[in-house]
């Protein structure tokens, strides 16, 4: 794949919005994203940003021992709207195990308040 080439067009993308979090209206809309002498390589790079995120908070704290400082791991691609969503378990087990014990009951106590608003 050539990604130093260049991308010129649009492409439209559709999505909905509320006017604030809790607002029960919602509005639909649709952008056209124009691309003038974009290289192929920051569209891709910015595409897979979510996956990065995705892997850093899932298998990358999990399994972070075991790594070696600029290891290549290798993922398959997941299409976001396809792949499940990390689990919000998964997610706050990784986040308290780099935690100090006193930092993770901190934490969870900060949890259990904003549950009981």
């Amino acid at each position: 794949m050539e990604t130093s080439q260049m991308i010129n067009g649009s492409w439209i993308i559709a999505g909905a919005m509320k006017a604030s979090g809790d607002s029960t209206e919602s509005k639909a809309f649709r952008l056209k994203v124009k691309f003038n002498n974009v290289p192929l390589e920051s569209v891709i790079l910015k595409a897979l940003e979510p996956t990065k995120i995705q892997w850093v908070n899932g298998q990358g704290r999990k399994n972070y021992e075991t790594f070696v400082e600029n290891q290549l791991v290798e993922i398959d691609f997941k299409s976001p709207a396809r792949a499940p969503q990390v689990d919000p378990k998964e997610a706050v087990a990784a986040m308290l195990a780099t935690m100090t014990p006193e930092g993770q009951q901190a934490y969870i106590k900060e949890l259990l308040g904003e549950a009981t608003k």
